[in-house]
């Protein structure tokens, strides 16, 4: 804007001296357009500090060897940037940038924080380390950064506006639609061995006790063919995130937000709650439940998988990660929310279509923030967006018959970085460079089998629900519900996961539910839930 405005005034002047000198009147034009030109070519220095990128072989210090960098540093040139940067190793970057960050000197001119929680973030603005990017947007942005925030994604502003309604760092931003328009959500859901189901010809289980009969089939005739009878079910009974909770129409947490209601519900307090520990105990009892992998790590759960002896686990309908992983190969359907208690409409588990994370920052030693800024309206661009999440068309993607993005599949990353054909993803972004991806479904849907696709589908619209991500609904807390938070989560998650536990393998009876209820109220629950349901309405309030 100020070099609109500079331009203005130099074509003015020209113009006033053209009037009052006509005798060399052409020779002082062309004199004040070569100096507007002069400017409008100034480019601008910002240093940048972030962490390498996490990819074994395609690296961002080789970047110039790619094509996609080719197009993106274009971008950089027509903004008018020189960009220096300082990137330090991924396993490095955390403490780097927590030492940097708090001594408040020799800072670049922007950073990412995202190592850095909301309360250290916050302390440093208060501090004047970091600046408040609304009216630097308002008087230097060419309107990009507002359309993605005010447009395209609406609800970012929500999670990043601090109590105090500034914002401090701008954020990567995704959304997830069918046919360029519906926003499409994927689902978290109990996978089954279809090979081993079609093997024993088996039906799909439609209902709770049908799934129970089917895990008992599975171990008692022997479908890994090891003459064992190891097949089992790989939950965690200690929380509530794994898909069989939502059956009984539980929460996805200790508190969950309700999206569609706008409110926020503990699974201890729901209608479900009882049966569903019932549930597990039947699993366990049957011994189709693995109880030694409760709270186990994900490198023993997937040792188990690896051994061809996991008849069912929770996990993305869309996966196609831990097929290739079993030890002579084996095939994972999704199964839709199965009825499991009388009159309780079982509930899905999501991810939602829009997701915000990372943090990017302009620091008080930035000496250019309408530069700054520029920088980030090249990012929030549909262009850069377009190269960082499918690449260029024809390299990387192609188009389907109904004009879908669809990726080319080039090989592994290591076939990749030899051919050059990357996407800007895995080359730059969450480095310097935040991520802006508009992402489609059609694409996930072509890699995947028929079961998991139809899965997908029928999930886009399936009511009542529960997110896996209940912080995305949920505005930055001040500093007293921070601390308060804090201070219940503590001991009130242990003893929440103990008693889970301790219910679901019938170490602790259902007739003393009174008392636990009791314990529950007194480590807090109710001031969480009041805590959580105040920054869900301030979320839905931020315009």
């Amino acid at each position: 804007m100020k070099r609109w405005k500079r331009s203005l005034m130099s074509l003015m002047a020209a113009v006033l001296v053209f009037g009052t000198i006509t005798a060399c009147g052409g020779g002082e034009v062309k004199k004040e357009e070569g100096s507007s030109s002069a400017e409008e070519k100034t480019v601008s220095k910002l240093k940048l500090l972030g962490p390498t990128g996490s990819n074994k072989y395609i690296k961002f210090e080789e970047r110039e060897k790619y094509p996609v960098w080719t197009e993106v540093d274009k971008m950089i040139q027509e903004a008018g940037l020189e960009l220096e940067y300082e990137l330090v190793p991924n396993e490095q970057y955390n403490v780097v940038i927590q030492t940097r960050m708090a001594s408040g000197s020799s800072l670049p001119d922007i950073v990412n924080i995202s190592a850095l929680d909301n309360t250290t973030v916050l302390n440093l603005a208060k501090q004047g380390v970091l600046l408040d990017l609304n009216p630097l947007i308002e008087q230097y942005s060419n309107g990009n950064i507002k359309k993605m925030y005010d447009q395209e994604f609406p609800y970012a502003k929500k999670t990043t506006t601090s109590p105090d309604g500034k914002m401090y760092w701008f954020s990567d931003l995704h959304k997830k639609t069918y046919q360029d328009k519906d926003p499409a959500p994927v689902a978290l859901s109990m996978l089954i061995r279809k090979d081993w189901l079609d093997k024993l010809n088996l039906p799909v289980p439609t209902n709770a006790q049908e799934y129970l009969d089917t895990l008992k089939a599975l171990r008692e005739q022997d479908a890994n063919g090891n003459g064992k009878q190891d097949e089992v079910l790989i939950y965690d009974t200690s929380k509530f995130e794994g898909a069989i909770a939502q059956w009984f129409g539980l929460g996805t947490d200790i508190t969950a937000v309700d999206v569609e209601n706008k409110t926020v519900v503990s699974p201890w307090y729901q209608e479900g709650i009882k049966d569903y520990f019932r549930y597990l105990q039947q699993l366990v009892k049957e011994g189709v439940l693995d109880t030694s992998l409760i709270g186990a790590t994900g490198e023993q759960k997937q040792q188990k998988i690896s051994e061809n002896q996991v008849a069912s686990i929770s996990d993305y309908n869309l996966e196609t990660y831990l097929e290739p992983t079993i030890n002579g190969g084996g095939d994972f359907l999704p199964l839709m929310p199965l009825q499991a208690a009388d009159h309780i409409t079982p509930a899905a588990q999501l991810e939602p279509p829009f997701l915000v994370w990372q943090k990017y920052a302009i620091t008080k030693e930035c000496k250019d923030v309408e530069a700054a800024i520029r920088f980030f309206d090249m990012i929030y661009s549909e262009e850069y967006a377009d190269l960082l999440y499918w690449g260029i068309e024809g390299q990387t993607y192609k188009r389907d018959e109904n004009g879908a993005k669809v990726y080319i599949n080039n090989g592994s990353d290591e076939e990749l970085a030899k051919s050059g054909q990357v996407t800007g993803r895995p080359l730059f972004g969450d480095t310097v460079f935040p991520r802006v991806q508009f992402a489609n479904l059609e694409f996930e849907l072509s890699g995947v089998s028929k079961g998991k696709a139809d899965h997908e589908l029928k999930m886009l619209k399936y009511k009542p629900y529960f997110v896996n991500m209940n912080a995305n609904y949920l505005a930055i807390p001040d500093d007293q519900q921070l601390e308060n938070k804090t201070k219940i989560l503590t001991n009130l998650r242990t003893y929440s996961e103990e008693l889970a536990t301790k219910l679901a393998l019938g170490q602790k009876s259902l007739d003393d539910w009174d008392d636990y209820i009791s314990e529950l109220k007194k480590l807090g629950l109710d001031q969480l839930m009041e805590i959580d349901q105040q920054l869900l309405d301030r979320y839905n309030s931020i315009e």
